[in-house]
């Protein structure tokens, strides 16, 4: 009894390793709302510094949000500026409640929510990347939105 326990707890042990080394975070950070509530004139900014441009990396927004939010949705503008200057936008949209209202994020009061950005990019260059998040919604306060993050992963698919 004791050895098949044994190797029941390796087993656990060599799968955490093999899944938590497949996907290696190489940035993650958050911008903190004062008081849960997102100024439209408040963007978020992450500067991410990118020093393997042959690899690919998949990019995604950490949000938290608590019940007093007011929709259902949200969009976001990503600007994102390479060390060469040139700079891009993007705009992403993501359900953060189901029909009937419930949240979808993980957690009791404040939910959060891993919203898919980009996938399998490939950096242009090495460098310093400056990534902004302002949301796109109609109120220029967004109450209930605590916190908004910038996760850059290599990707584990190549």
């Amino acid at each position: 009894m004791r050895s098949a326990y044994f190797k029941v707890i390796i087993l656990l042990l060599q799968v955490y390793g093999i899944i938590s080394c497949s996907h290696q975070e190489i940035y993650f950070k958050y911008h903190t709302f004062a008081n849960a509530t997102w100024n439209r004139d408040n963007p978020a900014v992450f500067n991410a510094k990118i020093e393997d441009n042959s690899q690919s990396y998949d990019l995604s927004i950490a949000l938290r949000n608590n019940a007093v939010y007011p929709f259902s949705n949200v969009w976001l503008f990503i600007d994102y500026k390479t060390p060469d200057g040139t700079c891009l936008t993007d705009t992403v949209g993501a359900d953060l409640a189901d029909i009937s209202g419930k949240w979808k994020g993980e957690g009791l009061s404040l939910y959060n929510y891993s919203i898919p950005y980009k996938t399998s990019f490939l950096f242009p260059d090495t460098g310093n990347y400056i990534f902004t998040v302002r949301h796109g919604m109609k109120e220029k306060n967004l109450k209930g939105i605590s916190d908004i993050g910038l996760k850059i992963s290599k990707n584990s698919i190549e």
